[in-house]
């Protein structure tokens, strides 16, 4: 009776052994047996952008969203098993969205600072800008002078900030999107615009007449901000993300897209 009672246990172990084999076999690609993280949609991982940021996210002619960052957040959620939702709205929503929960993160060109370090945590940087001033051909407005002309933003951006902190409110214009910005430009509404070198020569690329010169201002590390207090998920996209920098993948999306 023992000896068969000793088979029983190995055979209801090694059945058990195949089970769980089979559970990790099912779960398909790169997706972890078990994930120890949570998401606001089950299954998801839902990020909140402001798709008028080309060549970092922007709409495509079929409404899709599309660009640097969503292409990087699409390979993450292929190592992590999880369907990418993008929730577009403008900058300012996007930083709530994450901030209030409402989406795992906000992914729309968010340079990192300290005070947002309060409210977010941050993946590791995968990218480096520099604040860049956008006017009209021959209108000569470079940083030494640029205090005396009427400056468009967008509203919640680093370049407000900066701007607004260097000559005053009076001298700012704040605008919801880069869109309304660039039509307030060449409408002749403001004098020139301040915002992120590489989303100023897409702009430029697609409006004839308009130049661009830099600012003496710090440059400013991107990354991808977490609704506060889930490290657990920060902590796996960044994984993910450091996997795909250290293997040249973000490298050669960013060049993809700056060429284009």
């Amino acid at each position: 009776m023992k000896k068969f009672a000793k088979i029983v246990s190995l055979v209801l172990a090694l059945t058990l052994c195949a089970a769980f084999a089979g559970c990790a076999q099912s779960s398909g690609g790169n997706q972890p047996a078990a994930a120890n993280f949570t998401t606001v949609n089950p299954g998801k991982l839902t990020i909140s952008t402001s798709p008028d940021f080309p060549p970092f996210e922007y709409t495509d002619d079929n409404g899709k969203v599309v660009g640097i960052e969503p292409e990087i957040m699409e390979l993450i959620c292929d190592k992590l098993g999880l369907e990418l939702q993008i929730d577009a709205m403008d900058f300012d929503s996007a930083l709530l969205a994450a901030q209030n929960g409402k989406s795992d993160a906000v992914v729309s060109g968010v340079t990192v600072k300290e005070d947002r370090k309060l409210i977010f945590d941050f993946t590791d940087s995968y990218t480096t800008i520099t604040q860049a001033i956008v006017c009209k051909q021959d209108a000569g407005i470079t940083m030494e002078n640029l205090g005396q002309y009427s400056i468009g933003v967008q509203s919640g951006t680093t370049g407000q900030e900066f701007v607004e902190e260097d000559f005053g409110k009076d001298h700012v214009v704040a605008y919801d999107t880069y869109s309304l910005v660039f039509q307030a430009l060449l409408n002749g509404q403001i004098d020139c615009i301040v915002m992120d070198d590489a989303v100023a020569k897409a702009y430029i690329a697609q409006n004839q007449g308009l130049v661009m010169s830099q600012t003496t201002y710090t440059p400013e590390n991107y990354a991808f901000g977490f609704h506060k207090g889930n490290e657990e998920l920060k902590n796996a996209v960044n994984d993910a993300l450091n996997e795909l920098i250290a293997d040249g993948t973000v490298q050669k999306i960013i060049d993809k897209y700056m060429t284009e």
